[in-house]
């Protein structure tokens, strides 16, 4: 079986960082020779009827699929899972004998599909509808867009049909929406979810089973199922009424989840506008096979491993879940390579949510996490080039376009001011409400708006690659009244860069710090602070918000590829990573701390001991370190069985008084109960 992404790219899909828009986004771009062999069409309305026989792991369906060719053609392709055989295909009541099925998908531009003689040249401009009847056993990913993960699949457990599986024909995927009337028979006992305009219909089928209707009367990407022995639970969350379809055992997250995803979509629609799914979502546990998450249109498809009372809730990949619903499926994207106008605006949209959320310590390593995730892998491609030569779920994209992405967006904001900046998204998405776009489009826009041609920001930021390096010469003078002045120049090393860069006067005495923002047009441009206190130093960038380098960043986005490797379970290369980061700062305190967490993940109780201890003589960077660092210590002394010495260094870090996340919370825990290795929500408390 031939493997083949979502993307037109075939690789080795050999990591899995699922990314749920990541999948349902990618278009296959065809080259120009091999889009003027295939008739261009527009498929505008589904009606199918599907029944899943979850006992024998099979789907089958009827559908009628009605397109309208935009060119003269006899011939029309779709895409089909290739588990998926076409029995027959009829047009205007006459069976059609000359189609041709390539499951195996031999054309790597477009993937399994079927291409089907039309019997006569069908002129443009001309509505032509298609009666489909296939079937097929949805068991393994075999057939589907990802070697290892499955998007499609019906058994006892559990059944799912999502838009990226290509379980029904289609056409131009991610890019043409249609609307649909989708019935779904499943047997008695069985709650069906699905993605739909309105509520589903809900009546009994033959033979005893349950027939569910779902209709999407605008455009939309469809045909988002999911059925199980479900418990179902709906809650309010202000205007927003989120439903939930989870397994037996798993509902204690689910008031949790709503709350959170509830408050993520009242902010997007005070900042952005409306959603095309309205006030009523669906979210649908599935099984650890599939992708972690998937967003779907008014719909989200949550791996069981969410709902696992000993794994740590992703709050913030569910901020960035919900923001897809505007970005992606409100407005869509004209092909694949403009996934910046979803991946990065929906990771951009989750981190402003952040900017409104958090206080203090959290907001400022929030803002520095997202800075060194952009700088991960910058210099292995553009956000605009990333596409098409990236593996899509690999940590090399997934830095690039959703952090770099996201991080070019604040950077916008900071160019054009803020006011602009909103009516820009708000412009954006009601133009292309229902529509595609492309970044062109959105430059364009961006222009419009700002009231400046914005071609050195889109050539710089989105096209390019390299990132500049300030630094910063001044003098103090002490002024006839008392007070001191620090003049000076910022510099950097990159050519014709245009950008707001902000600097901080750090003073002595308390309210006598200054912030100043000073525009560079090129290379250098002068600043002049006036401060009652004695000048201390002139920070850059004291809020993280350019893509620029510095030693420590350096330091730390080397670091921070070893913290990746070791989140998806690399360890030998983490290790690697970490290590070669503290070559280059050997005083670092946050390296050595996450080398303590790596090997407390491995059991290697001594190395965990000494790399804290290391964490607690270094630099001290962040601050946090100096109470969590304790807190792993004792938690590396009780899993030895050394409760006395793990009392001990629970007691120290207490005596910190440092609560960053939760740390006094954690503390009485484990004064109260040892901690135990085997408890897996243990093992993920703490700054990661």
């Amino acid at each position: 079986m031939k493997n083949f992404r979502l993307s037109p790219r075939i690789s080795n899909l050999s990591r899995n960082l699922a990314c749920s828009f990541a999948l349902i986004l990618l278009a296959y771009a065809q080259a120009p020779a091999q889009r003027a062999q295939r008739a261009r069409f527009d498929v505008t309305n589904y009606r199918i009827e599907a029944q899943l026989l979850p006992a024998e792991h099979l789907l089958r369906a009827t559908g009628d699929v009605t397109f309208t060719p935009q060119d003269p053609t006899r011939t029309v392709t779709f895409e089909l899972n290739g588990s998926l055989r076409v029995e027959s295909i009829e047009r205007n009541g006459r069976r059609l004998t000359n189609f041709v099925q390539d499951a195996a998908g031999a054309d790597a531009t477009l993937g399994p599909n079927v291409r089907v003689d039309l019997g006569d040249v069908v002129p443009a401009n001309q509505p032509v509808t298609l009666r489909f009847r296939w079937s097929g056993a949805l068991v393994t990913p075999e057939g589907g867009p990802l070697a290892t993960k499955r998007l499609a699949y019906v058994g006892t457990d559990v059944s799912y049909l999502t838009y990226a599986a290509r379980w029904f024909p289609f056409h131009d995927y991610a890019a043409d929406r249609a609307t649909a009337d989708i019935t779904v028979s499943v047997p008695a006992g069985y709650e069906v979810a699905g993605s739909s305009d309105e509520p589903a219909q809900r009546t009994s089928a033959s033979g005893g089973g349950v027939r569910y209707r779902f209709v999407h009367r605008q455009p939309a990407l469809v045909g988002n199922i999911a059925a199980a022995r479900y418990v179902t639970k709906s809650l309010r969350i202000g205007p927003y009424e989120v439903q939930f379809y989870v397994q037996p055992g798993s509902e204690a997250r689910v008031e949790r989840y709503a709350e959170l995803m509830g408050q993520a979509f009242q902010f997007y629609n005070s900042q952005y506008g409306a959603p095309a799914f309205g006030t009523r979502f669906v979210v649908a546990q599935i099984d650890n096979d599939s992708l972690d998450t998937y967003a779907a249109p008014g719909m989200e498809f949550l791996a069981a491993k969410f709902f696992d009372p000993q794994r740590t809730p992703q709050e913030e990949r569910l901020q960035r879940e919900a923001a897809f619903q505007w970005w992606g499926h409100t407005a869509g994207l004209r092909s694949f390579d403009d996934a910046w106008l979803s991946q990065g605006l929906a990771e951009w949209s989750a981190f402003s949510f952040r900017e409104k959320t958090l206080k203090g310590g959290q907001w400022e390593s929030a803002q520095r996490d997202e800075l060194e995730r952009a700088l991960m892998f910058e210099s292995a491609s553009s956000i605009a080039r990333a596409p098409a030569t990236l593996d899509d779920l690999s940590a090399a994209y997934q830095s690039i376009v959703f952090y770099k992405g996201a991080v070019v967006f604040r950077m916008l904001r900071e160019t054009i001011g803020e006011a602009k900046f909103n009516q820009l998204l708000r412009t954006y998405l009601e133009q292309f409400r229902g529509r595609n776009a492309s970044i062109e489009d959105f430059e364009r826009l961006t222009s419009q708006i700002a009231g400046t041609n914005m071609r050195y920001f889109f050539a710089r930021w989105v096209e390019g690659t390299g990132v500049p390096e300030f630094t910063v010469d001044y003098q103090i003078l002490r002024t006839r009244s008392g007070k001191f002045r620090a003049r000076g120049t910022v510099k950097q090393n990159v050519e014709n860069l245009r950008l707001p860069v902000e600097l901080m006067l750090r003073a002595e005495g308390e309210g006598n710090n200054r912030d100043v923002t000073v525009q560079l047009e090129d290379k250098s441009e002068d600043f002049d602070f006036e401060s009652a206190g004695q000048p201390l130093e002139v920070v850059i960038d004291p809020n993280y918000k350019l893509l620029r380098l510095s030693e420590d960043l350096r330091v730390s986005v080397v670091a921070r590829r070893g913290i990746e490797l070791f989140r998806e379970g690399q360890y030998a290369e983490a290790q690697r990573q970490l290590e070669e980061a503290l070559k280059l700062d050997k005083s670092n305190s946050w390296i050595y701390y996450h080398l303590g967490l790596l090997y407390l993940e491995q059991q290697n109780y001594q190395l965990a001991l000494d790399n804290f201890q290391a964490a607690l003589d270094g630099n001290m960077k962040p601050s946090w370190i100096e109470v969590w660092a304790r807190i792993k210590r004792g938690n590396a002394y009780d899993a030895q069985g050394f409760r006395e010495r793990a009392v001990n260094e629970y007691q120290r870090a207490a005596q910190t008084g440092i609560t960053y996340d939760n740390a006094q919370g954690v503390v009485k825990q484990y004064l109260g109960t040892p901690y135990n290795p085997r408890d897996l929500a243990q093992t993920q408390q703490g700054p990661r």
